[in-house]
């Protein structure tokens, strides 16, 4: 069963995606540092099909804020950081990305531009596999420690009650196995990825918001496409503390989502993923988990704060 999955799991998860994906835009965004106003961290980790041998599990640390004068009341520089880990079959993958976010204020929205840099540190164990049907020339060589630097680019833009977000956060397509590498071999190298979001939150009541949002990914090249893919989100925010929301992805699974502003300085979430594929016989579903720590340097500024922001 390993090794059925595992090609099309390398494929599938090009880039770590995650179900609060509204929660951790810096992991594809650049752009997006600085967005709340202050320095925030927020961990992630997510475990993807339970009950499959090698599924992924992923866990990701991300730190952001602007820079400079902390009482200035806009500042337009900020930088962040994400370190991720990614375990997938025989395969682990490390990541560390800092980001640079240039924001531009307008009257009431908010243009942000950001760059990243970094690399990946990759290693796979091919030759604990067997294969069903003879060798496979790919899998006679262990790979180990292999560094993949990258760079990517993204824009973040928002307003009161709306965001809309791009970004390219792998613009190398840089070969796993850089001593056996086979230029005519796509599936021997990463993959540039696309993406697309954006939200917008109605007001329905004193303490009563609703927001669909959507993520949209596609990776492809001249050679090779992954198949697209998106999550169609819709929450409801109540007294700007507990957000309760629904997904569907449509590589075919449902999520069901619940975050929480437990105090004033930490949030937690928790999503479970539902496969309605033909996965959906051999796994338990998938679970994620975030723990978000915002930092409040002067809290003269914070009287009221907005404790979820949606976006």
């Amino acid at each position: 069963m390993v090794f059925t999955l595992f090609p099309a799991c390398l494929q599938a998860q090009n880039y770590p995606h995650y179900t609060m994906f509204m929660f951790n835009k810096l992991l594809y965004n650049p752009a997006y540092a600085g967005n709340k106003n202050l320095t925030s961290i927020n961990a992630a980790y997510r475990s993807q099909w339970v009950g499959i041998d090698g599924a992924p599990k992923t866990f990701s640390v991300a730190i952001d804020g602007p820079v400079g004068n902390y009482m200035k009341p806009f500042r337009r520089v900020a930088l962040g950081l994400v370190v991720s880990s990614e375990k997938l079959g025989v395969t682990n993958n490390t990541n560390l990305m800092a980001s640079y976010a240039y924001r531009i204020p307008f009257q009431k929205t908010i243009l942000s531009f950001g760059l990243q840099a970094g690399a990946s540190l990759f290693s796979a164990r091919y030759s604990e596999l067997k294969p069903y049907q003879g060798g496979d020339a790919r899998l006679t060589n262990d790979v180990k420690n292999t560094a993949l630097p990258n760079f990517g680019a993204g824009i973040y833009w928002s307003g009161e009650n709306f965001y809309v977000s791009g970004a390219v956060p792998n613009l190398l397509e840089n070969y796993y196995d850089k001593d056996h590498k086979d230029v005519n071999d796509a599936n021997g190298k990463q993959i540039r990825s696309y993406f697309i979001s954006g939200g917008y939150v109605f007001q329905v009541g004193e303490n009563v918001k609703l927001e669909p949002q959507v993520l949209a990914r596609y990776a492809g090249n001249g050679t090779y496409q992954l198949p697209f893919n998106a999550d169609l989100n819709f929450s409801c925010i109540l007294y700007d503390r507990l957000m309760i929301g629904a997904t569907y992805r449509t590589d075919k699974s449902l999520e069901g989502i619940v975050h929480l502003q437990a105090t004033r300085y930490v949030n937690v979430g928790y999503a479970y993923d539902y496969t309605v594929s033909g996965l959906n016989g051999y796994n338990n579903g998938s679970h994620e988990v975030v723990v978000g720590i915002d930092f409040i340097r002067d809290n003269n500024k914070y009287i009221n704060p907005r404790f979820i922001k949606a976006f």
